[in-house]
C-alpha cells in the first residue's frame, strides 16, 4: 500500500510538472500582417495586437512595422514546415518563452499558435 501511494504522489507531481511548462509561456493576441521566408530554414510571422483588418489593409511593408512598433507587436519565428497554415489576415494567439531579441519590432521564437479566425 506505501509503494502505492508513493507511486501516485511521484506521478502526481510529474504530471504537475508537465502541466507548469505551457502556463510559463507568454502570449500575444493579434492579426498576422506579414511573412517572411528565410532561407536558413526559419520563416518569421509578424503579429500586431490591438488592430482591425481596416487598419492593415493595402498599407506597405513599412507601415506595417510601424504600426507593429506603435502597438507592441513583434516578430515570431518557426522552422519552415510546421504552421503552414498561418497566413496574412489571420487573428491568432501566440505562445512564446519569453526571451526576445533587443529590436522594434522584437524577434521572439514561437512556441505554439492557435488560430482564432482566418
Amino acid at each position: 500500500m506505501k509503494k502505492l501511494l508513493a507511486l501516485f504522489i511521484a506521478l502526481s507531481f510529474l504530471v504537475v510538472g508537465c502541466g507548469q511548462e505551457e502556463t510559463n509561456l507568454e502570449q500575444q493576441d493579434g492579426i498576422i500582417v506579414d511573412i517572411k521566408e528565410h532561407p536558413d530554414g526559419r520563416n518569421q510571422i509578424l503579429v500586431v495586437p490591438n488592430t482591425l483588418d481596416e487598419e492593415i489593409s493595402n498599407k506597405k511593408l513599412d507601415e506595417l512595422i510601424k504600426l507593429a512598433q506603435e502597438k507592441g507587436g513583434a516578430y515570431y519565428s518557426f522552422e519552415i514546415g510546421k504552421y503552414e497554415e498561418l497566413e496574412v489576415g489571420a487573428h491568432v494567439i501566440v505562445f512564446w518563452s519569453g526571451l526576445q531579441l533587443d529590436s522594434n519590432p522584437p524577434q521572439r521564437g514561437l512556441e505554439k499558435v492557435e488560430i482564432i479566425s482566418k
